[in-house]
């Protein structure tokens, strides 16, 4: 169990969810060696084929980031943008028939955002050709306002864009779906074919789980080059603006059974961060199995992602469930050299959440491929208590270790789709399961499936770990009903809040599942 982590409380965060505002999350129309950085950013260039518009990007962030911060672009928006809810802003519609590339040649379309109810900052969108890039103004003749009590100024001078979407024939040939949404700081959501908008994606996040609150670098200026007419994949190009960092990346965008989006990023720092968060992922789990009818609810499960898998460098493969914790949580996982880590999505059926609407068992994973070696380094896995599910109060992101005065040239990858990209022998844990049986009693009920056909003959055994806690009892049983096995542990706390868990089932000689990994918090 190579994977060492700790966890702490967090004292303060504000509330609503790792995103700075209910309005900066996206728009929900629609994750080896030992050096001491990344090794990328200690000189080498990435092996990306980026668009020849992209250096000078990188200079333009260069330049900003040796020179003091620009002040926030907000906008005091009339009120008849700025006091609306966020159903009446969802109102405000671009016009489909005036979408960026309609009815030229090739697959993709791209639609753009109004400013109003919490999105205030404004966000420069231009179109590049070769090393030319154009601005795309904004006009109010662009969209429709007719769920909007009193329409905006004319005056085109006032307002901008917040954002924009990709559209293109995912899931039949003669329809354009939404695929891809930018808009809130620098996030992200993207969607596969037959998938439902759920987590989301940033470029960067600062000060991830830190008392002194969150950073959110935010992508001021944008980019979309224009695919050729029989291109599957599109460009987009964001220059990264924040107090402390500024940044360019970009980003190719290949939709499909599984969406990927190859990333290439230049960071540079004015001053040095103590929590610099790279590939930052942002989910929402409400309750799961662990917490049957919270709430008062019906549903079995409300979550958008249920666990958090990770790949080290050594080989193994972690899972750790994800908690709506009583108290706001910051753990984290040693992951140097990581082959992968992501935010999934296991449970896959309509009775695991009976919710007609929501469709949470369409909701994608998200998981994240280094192609460069990022040394040393943790994974921070922020879970924010909360009683609603329209917050997001799950983060996860990787730290690196040490960030040279220089910055970071990273190169990764985020496939979203409907699991992990990798397949691996190795047991997957598909329950984890709760039951209290006094204040400082519990057990732990969790379920291992697609064990290796051989199991039962490399005489399986349950290996636990438990810190802070005593285990008073520990029972490993076949489970038909999911051709793998159910692990039962009793537990006993003993003077520690706090409880790391950890249970594999392996042989003498090696590892038959994942590592399942969990803090428990019993109340007293």
């Amino acid at each position: 169990m190579a994977l060492l982590q700790a966890c702490g409380g967090l004292v303060s965060h504000p509330t609503g969810g790792p995103t700075e505002s209910a309005a900066s999350a996206v728009n929900d129309t629609g994750r080896g060696s030992h050096s001491s950085a990344p090794s990328s950013a200690r000189g080498g260039t990435a092996p990306f084929d980026a668009p020849a518009f992209f250096p000078l990007l990188v200079e333009r962030a260069r330049g900003l980031g040796s020179a003091p911060p620009r002040p926030s672009g907000a906008v005091d928006l009339p009120p008849s943008l700025r006091d609306i809810d966020f159903e009446t802003y969802r109102t405000i519609r671009f016009r489909p028939e005036r979408s960026l590339w309609r009815g030229e040649p090739g697959q993709f379309e791209a639609q753009f955002f109004h400013m109003g109810y919490g999105y205030r900052e404004p966000v420069a969108m231009f179109v590049v050709s070769g090393q030319s890039a154009h601005p795309f103004p904004f006009s109010p003749e662009l969209f429709s306002y007719d769920g909007v009590p009193k329409p905006p100024p004319p005056d085109p001078a006032t307002l901008n864009f917040t954002g924009f979407r990709l559209h293109t024939p995912l899931n039949r040939p003669e329809y354009r779906d939404e695929f891809i949404v930018f808009q809130g700081a620098s996030y992200f959501r993207a969607v596969a074919k037959g998938e439902a908008y759920g987590l989301s994606g940033r470029g960067l996040a600062i000060d991830t789980g830190e008392p002194s609150g969150e950073e959110f670098p935010r992508f001021t200026e944008m980019y979309l080059e224009r695919p050729a007419p029989d291109s599957a994949e599109i460009w987009v190009m964001a220059l990264l603006e924040s107090r402390r960092a500024t940044g360019a990346y970009a980003l190719r965008i290949k939709p499909g059974d599984s969406t990927t989006i190859e990333v290439v990023a230049r960071i540079f720092l004015r001053e040095s961060v103590k929590v610099l968060g790279v590939a930052p992922l942002t989910s929402m789990f409400l309750f799961g199995k662990e917490g049957l009818a919270r709430f008062g609810d019906f549903r079995p499960e409300v979550h958008d992602s249920d666990g958090l898998a990770m790949w080290s460098g050594n080989g193994e493969w972690l899972f750790r469930p994800l908690r709506n914790p009583a108290r706001t949580t910051v753990c984290s996982f040693r992951l140097d050299s990581p082959r992968g880590f992501g935010l999934v999505q296991r449970d896959r059926n309509f009775d695991d959440y009976q919710d007609l609407d929501a469709r949470y068992e369409a909701r994608p994973a998200a998981w994240v491929e280094p192609l460069s070696d990022w040394g040393p380094g943790s994974v921070r896995l922020l879970e924010i208590a909360t009683k609603l599910e329209s917050d997001d109060n799950i983060a996860a992101v990787w730290v690196p270790d040490h960030v040279p005065s220089e910055g970071l040239e990273l190169h990764y990858r985020v496939h979203i789709g409907q699991d992990v990209p990798v397949k691996h022998e190795l047991g997957r844990v598909v329950g984890t399961r709760y039951a209290a049986h006094a204040a400082d009693q519990g057990r732990f009920i969790v379920d291992f499936a697609a064990l290796p056909t051989n199991a039962d003959q490399l005489e399986p055994r349950l290996d636990v770990a438990i810190t802070g806690g005593r285990l008073a009892g520990q029972q490993l049983l076949k489970n038909p009903f999911t051709h793998g096995y159910r692990a039962i542990l009793d537990l006993a706390r003993e003077q520690a809040e706090d409880i790391e868990l950890r249970a594999v089932i392996r042989n003498e000689s090696r590892a038959l599942t994942e590592t399942w990994s969990y803090l428990w918090q019993p109340t007293r």
